[in-house]
């Protein structure tokens, strides 16, 4: 499994939403995930790697009316603290290919990155951290 699917998975545990890979469809109530260019590689001297990448997770909500605004911004506060509180509460799932999740972070709050008069299109940034064992041939 890519960690991008690993990562598109574990925010339908949250809430069961489609989330695309690397975009999003037009219209209300549309997710998509979009990796970011920067990875972080630390070696270790058993061979072993901590690999830290980061992602750009968008929604697309209704901005229709006041409460919908309203409603749209306390979904994404309790995105929020689902992440921060999720290692406290369940083990992060299994990625497969000698990898092993150490962390799933947002680097900031979700905040408005267009707005229309229908949808707003919020943006956060996310950071998963994982431990990858090489094998030598």
């Amino acid at each position: 499994m890519t960690i991008s699917k690993l990562i598109t998975e574990w925010l339908k545990s949250y809430e069961n939403i489609n989330i695309e890979t690397n975009h999003i469809k037009d219209g209300s109530d549309k997710y998509g995930l979009f990796k970011s260019p920067a990875r972080d590689i630390k070696n270790f001297n058993d061979n072993s790697q901590e690999i830290t990448e980061y992602y750009q997770f968008m929604a697309k909500q209704s901005a229709v009316s006041d409460t919908e605004r309203k409603e749209a911004d306390e979904w994404l506060e309790d995105l929020t603290y689902w992440v921060d509180d999720y290692p406290l509460n369940y083990e992060y799932p299994d990625v497969g290919g000698n990898r092993k999740i150490e962390s799933i972070e947002l680097t900031g709050c979700p905040y408005p990155m267009e707005s229309t008069e229908d949808e707003i299109l919020y943006q956060m940034s996310l950071k998963i951290t994982y431990m990858r064992e090489r094998e030598e041939l």
